[in-house]
């Protein structure tokens, strides 16, 4: 085999070379296009300072639009913080009246009092209490239909509360109002309604309350069977089973009749 000559390996090793340097010359061209090519990020940096030199004016009357509803938003939390400080003041001033032992004077400025703070600040927390104690008011002067509607109003504040306890008590007086007024049906249905609130110690008044209404409707058998309802609670407490135990002991003669 001819020996292969010096000119022809320079020939052959100088033509990848120039290959080579064609490449990287080519690479350089390109990496030279591609800067030239604008930026995206300054492009839109560009494009978001026009937009905003252009609406320049709806933004600021957008800035001071938010400013002024953060200040009025502020202003009437404050308003109806102090508003509802004034109630809790009017509601102890009227409430202290019933704590001294004048009862028809007080009382009286007492009922005035409450009247005028429902009337004043009738959507405060201090209002639902101030129509809860004028129920008691009114009970007490044997104004039932005024005490019921005064219950109720606190009944339905209550029930848009978290103090299933206040609205359990209120319900109790409501019962009270309606079987103190005759209504017995309605009175029936308010106690039925309190063994439905997770208020334990209330069980034993709200059976109690039924088993009143329907010996008054002239059904002993009916109060019967809900006082052994009531004994086969565990809720109900001892003094409660007691008095429960002892009425019913009254009525069987009546049952048996």
């Amino acid at each position: 085999m001819a020996p292969v000559s010096s000119k022809a390996i320079d020939s052959y090793t100088r033509i990848p070379r120039r290959h080579e340097r064609e490449g990287v010359v080519a690479e350089q061209r390109l990496s030279r296009k591609d800067i030239k090519q604008p930026d995206h990020f300054i492009s839109l940096s560009v494009q978001i300072i026009d937009w905003t030199k252009a609406h320049a004016r709806y933004l600021i009357y957008g800035v001071f639009g938010l400013l002024i509803v953060a200040a009025l938003l502020t202003s009437w939390s404050t308003w109806q913080k102090r508003r509802e400080q004034q109630a809790e003041i009017a509601l102890y001033e009227a409430t202290k009246l019933l704590n001294v032992t004048v009862p028809a004077t007080n009382r009286s400025q007492a009922q005035e009092r409450l009247q005028q703070l429902v009337s004043i600040y009738g959507s405060t927390p201090a209002a639902t209490l101030a129509y809860w104690h004028l129920g008691h008011l009114y009970f007490e002067g044997e104004e039932y239909t005024a005490a019921l509607t005064a219950y109720k109003q606190a009944q339905r504040r209550f029930a848009k509360t978290s103090q299933p306890l206040m609205l359990a008590l209120v319900t109790l007086d409501v019962g009270y109002a309606q079987e103190a007024s005759g209504a017995c049906d309605q009175a029936i249905a308010s106690f039925e309604a309190v063994l439905q609130l997770p208020a334990h110690w209330s069980r034993g008044e709200a059976y109690q309350g039924i088993g009143r209404c329907h010996e008054s409707t002239e059904a002993p058998q009916k109060a019967v069977a809900i006082y052994k309802r009531a004994l086969s609670d565990a809720e109900v407490n001892e003094v409660t089973r007691q008095t429960i135990s002892e009425h019913m002991a009254f009525l069987q003669p009546r049952i048996h009749e």
